[in-house]
């Protein structure tokens, strides 16, 4: 998962998939725009999902998409998205114009015109965007650097950020109060802030499908408590972001210990 933007490590993920007979499938949500060692993103796992969400880098409103190099892959993708259909060109040349075939059990998966019409007029945008959002965590990395009860997700050398979030961790040992307190202080303050997320195996569906629960992956439930959200967005002015970095300061001040 290329979590908040930040592209995964592929070249130590991708022998451990080949060692294991496994395909590598990458959840890029977050990430379109970013880079990995010059390579962009969508181009280096055997199969790549991107999300088109409303909250993303760009957005069709709903929907996303899947990217492969392999064509075998490809064509399965397409049936899939079709209820499984096929209409191959020479069936239609032996049998006529009309004719297709299911082959196979799909789901209406499909984007629409006016969906892809929309995506494809923010596409040309889409480096200004990133470009902005890059802007804006400089200037809140630059803000955060001298504090000690904050600290912002590190970045890999070796990549290029898209900056779907931008996530800090909270020092809670030197602070008075929780990640919900320094939350609801934020929020009375008019700053949207938010928690991206609750680890997977927490949520009700997984703990009574496979009987998982606190206490099995005790990292991400530490990060977990101390995570929070800043707002991120390319349309952010400076003022805006310096009214974030103010109200944090703030916060953090009255919670210090």
């Amino acid at each position: 998962v290329d979590y908040a933007g930040q592209p995964c490590d592929y070249d130590r993920l991708e022998p451990l998939a080949r060692e294991h007979g496994l395909l590598l499938i990458a959840d890029a949500a977050h990430a379109l725009g970013g880079e990995y060692k010059g390579r962009r993103v969508g181009s280096l796992a055997d199969l790549t999902t991107l999300s088109f969400h409303p909250v993303k880098q760009i957005t069709t409103g709903e929907g996303g998409m899947v990217t492969t190099a392999r064509p075998e892959f490809a064509e399965a993708i397409e049936r899939f998205r079709n209820h499984g259909i096929t209409s191959d060109h020479r069936s239609r040349a032996e049998r006529g114009t009309w004719f297709y075939e299911m082959v196979e059990l799909g789901y209406n998966y499909r984007i629409t015109d006016m969906q892809c019409a929309l995506g494809l007029s923010q596409l040309k945008k889409l480096p200004r965007w990133i470009a902005r959002r890059r802007a804006i965590a400089r200037r809140y990395d630059r803000a955060f650097a001298s504090l000690d009860t904050i600290h912002p997700l590190g970045v890999s050398p070796d990549v290029k950020h898209a900056y779907h979030l931008y996530v800090v961790r909270l020092a809670l040992e030197l602070l008075k109060g929780d990640r919900a307190t320094a939350y609801s202080m934020l929020r009375e303050k008019g700053i949207h802030v938010n928690v991206h997320y609750i680890p997977v195996h927490l949520h009700p569906f997984y703990r009574k499908r496979f009987g998982t629960g606190p206490g099995l992956c005790p990292v991400a439930e530490q990060a977990y408590e101390q995570i929070l959200s800043i707002p991120m967005y390319a349309s952010l002015s400076d003022g805006e972001v310096d009214r974030v970095i103010e109200a944090m300061e703030e916060v953090l001040q009255a919670l210090a210990a």
